[in-house]
């Protein structure tokens, strides 16, 4: 940790440095931004990126994550549903947080990294940093992702200067009691009464001919291809179970060991097969074996169900080149692959024959989600009407053919609900009592809902709740704030994509 740390850790970094020579920086593989073919992947702010920046960068994602700096990581965007995407915001907005910094006056000093890394859970033992723990995780951690102390602590340095700016940027951000007022609804029962259109109705009614679906074929032809499928063949070096229940330094060398045979097997293997022997031959020939896969798919689907491949497996399988080709080593867990294509089924035209049931199945769904919604939209406008020349809401309805169901002091935010429960209770916030909402979507059709009445929450309920509201809505609308600071930003950096996916 800096120089004050480093003062008593010089036969640890020595260490360190001699394993970082054989380091595990072939193990790190990802998707998207990593799976593009040229060396230099893209340019940000007129400078070129290149691919081991990619990777050394993808790494640190997975350090930050190990840190316990998750503030960090979601306010770069690394924290979303969707992975691959949740990478590439993180890289990206972490290029342009590192240009922005100096330009604000942004510098974070050593004395600010140690205090973060002295503060670190996994560093930690009962609340006081442990010496003991922070080498142990230089050696578990930082080594196997081929990272230096150092680099871990500009890692950090990034995430304090990530702070500073948010804050710098979202200082002006304030909330007022009316928006908490408003916020404290998710915390109030409602009773309302619902309007279902259920989809399932109109299908069964819905009906294509077969002139409707070769116009559907011929107008969109050009669009129904194949995905490419690749057959794999791969070997596996794995740590024995027992093992695989230890910890610490024991676990680690054990790790290494495999490391490292894993690279004399990878490179007998490409000897090999560079002299025309066959994969499964070469494994065998250097005491692994081999298993083999059907047509799997670049998400690591196989005839639409789960491969059982690791994500990372598939797609360094799908970078290779051509058939016979053998990959780098890809880690998962405790577990190293070498994978290598045996065959390649091409993207290519789809025939009628081929789509002609999805066809018409997409279209009946297409036609019933129609009616269903025009029916919909009738039956409301027609209680709307009702309702404005003076009946009641259930007069409307009954006279509409409609039959509402109920909600009976549902709260919005409470978790015991189903999740219709919830969607159908938080479409109620908007509202006023004896008001009709609008059409909502659902994974069965379509709802409305009127709201007869949402109690009140008590002056009691109101003071429990009211700090953590005003700290949620505070955070959300800064957090809104940063990220589209960030989304300027990254459009004026010049970000340009310069290499191309690898594949067949």
């Amino acid at each position: 940790m800096l120089t004050v740390i480093r003062k008593n850790q010089q036969v640890l970094m020595l260490a360190i440095a001699i394993m970082t020579i054989v380091a595990f920086i072939w193990l790190y593989n990802r998707t998207n931004i990593s799976q593009l073919g040229s060396n230099d992947v893209f340019s940000i702010y007129g400078q070129p990126v290149q691919q081991a920046e990619v990777d050394r960068l993808a790494r640190g994602y997975q350090l930050a994550l190990a840190l316990g700096l998750t503030d960090f990581v979601r306010d770069l965007g690394g924290m979303g549903e969707n992975e691959e995407l949740s990478f590439n915001d993180f890289i990206l907005n972490l290029l342009v947080t590192q240009h922005q910094a100096p330009e604000l006056g942004i510098r974070p000093s050593d004395e600010a990294v140690v205090g973060v890394i002295r503060t670190l859970p996994p560093l930690q033992t009962k609340g006081v940093f442990d010496p003991a723990k922070y080498a142990s995780f230089l050696q578990q951690q930082l080594s196997p992702r081929g990272y230096t102390e150092r680099q871990m602590e500009e890692m950090i340095r990034d995430s304090l200067k990530v702070k500073a700016i948010r804050q710098l940027i979202t200082s002006p951000v304030a909330v007022g009691e009316a928006q908490v007022r408003e916020a404290s609804r998710i915390y109030q029962p409602v009773t309302a009464q619902v309007l279902r259109f259920e989809r399932e109705d109109f299908m069964k009614r819905a009906t294509v001919t077969s002139d409707e679906v070769v116009a559907f074929y011929d107008k969109n032809k050009e669009g129904l291809r194949s995905r490419e499928t690749r057959t794999l063949s791969y070997a596996v070096l794995e740590l024995p179970a027992a093992m695989q229940k230890k910890s610490g330094a024991e676990r680690t060398a054990a790790l290494q060991k495999l490391a490292d045979n894993a690279v004399t097997a990878v490179n007998r293997l490409r000897e090999e097969v560079s002299k025309g022997v066959d994969f499964a031959k070469a494994a065998a020939n250097a005491g692994l074996q081999t298993k083999k896969t059907g047509a799997v798919d670049r998400d690591g689907t196989l005839e639409g169900k789960d491969s059982g491949l690791p994500v990372p497996v598939v797609a360094s399988a799908f970078r290779l080149q051509k058939s016979g080709e053998v990959s780098d080593i890809v880690q998962d867990g405790s577990a190293f692959y070498i994978v290598t294509v045996t065959g390649i089924n091409p993207i290519r035209q789809l025939e009628l024959a081929d789509v002609a049931e999805k066809i018409t199945d997409a279209m009946k769904a297409e036609k019933a989600a129609k009616a269903s919604m025009e029916a919909a939209t009738a039956t409301l406008d027609g209680i709307r009407a009702a309702m404005k020349s003076g009946k009641s809401f259930e007069d409307a309805a009954k006279q509409a053919g409609a039959k509402p169901q109920f909600l009976t002091n549902v709260i919005p935010s409470d978790t015991k609900n189903t999740k219709e429960q919830q969607s159908l209770a938080a479409s109620t916030l908007g509202l006023k009592a004896g008001e009709l909402g609008q059409l909502q979507p659902a994974p069965w059709g379509s709802f409305a809902v009127y709201l007869e009445k949402r109690t009140p929450l008590t002056d009691v309920q109101w003071n429990a709740e009211r700090a953590n509201l005003t700290k949620t809505i505070l955070d959300n609308e800064q957090s809104l704030l940063f990220a589209e600071w960030l989304r300027q930003s990254r459009g004026t950096a010049q970000l340009k994509m310069l290499g191309r996916r690898g594949g067949a």
